[in-house]
């Protein structure tokens, strides 16, 4: 590989080609421009003010080539996900969507009430700031007000948005069956129980196996 180099001053700044491809101080090495040789020396030129620069041998880091797999090794990799500790609360979860298909709609109706609420609250704080008149301070504390009102008033929108779409794309009367069906068919199976198949005498002094 041919070798690089920085151009340098007296005081140990390096050197980067500016926005007019003139020479300007660069922050560190690193942001320092590489030249040939060659390149370096006609940059630095045969002037008063060469005796200013010196060149240096450029620390430019090889490219490192990527490892490159088979794809029986990629086919090896088992790529882990959240569920992989067999631990998982599918009961718990599927509770969870029942519960939120059927009381999303309520939630929305409560979001109204929260919007309408806090659009009372910027009504009132903005007649106070037209019909008074206030001193620095009081400004500067009513000011305060408005601008936490109009936040909050942002999270309630942005959050109203957000189940809207959710009971458009799939929180319909079709998805709440379905996550009920799961539920019911999860909890059915507790009450499973195994029924031997040869050696019922195995079990007849053991408690009722659940199956598994």
């Amino acid at each position: 590989m041919t070798k690089m180099y920085n151009i340098v001053d007296m005081q140990g700044n390096f050197y980067k080609i500016g926005a007019k491809g003139n020479l300007e101080v660069a922050r560190n090495s690193d942001e320092a421009a590489p030249f040939s040789f060659r390149e370096a020396n006609e940059r630095i030129g045969t002037g008063k003010k060469a005796h200013f620069y010196s060149v240096i041998e450029a620390n430019v880091q090889q490219p490192q080539e990527e490892p490159v797999y088979s794809a029986s090794e990629y086919d090896e990799v088992k790529k882990p996900t959240m569920f992989d500790t067999l631990k998982n609360d599918w009961e718990n979860t599927l509770s969870n969507l029942c519960y939120m298909s059927s009381h999303m709609e309520e939630y929305q109706e409560n979001l109204k009430t929260m919007l309408s609420d806090v659009d009372k609250e910027v009504c009132d704080l903005l007649h106070y700031l037209e019909l008074n008149d206030l001193d620095d301070g009081e400004m500067l504390k009513t000011s305060k007000m408005l601008q936490d009102a109009r936040r909050r008033r942002r999270e309630v929108k942005d959050e109203m948005e957000r189940t809207a779409v959710m009971r458009s794309t799939f929180l319909d009367k079709e998805f709440g069956i379905k996550v009920h069906q799961g539920l019911e068919q999860i909890e059915h199976m507790k009450g499973r129980i195994y029924t031997p198949r040869k050696l019922a005498d195995l079990f007849d002094e053991q408690p009722i196996q659940r199956a598994v």
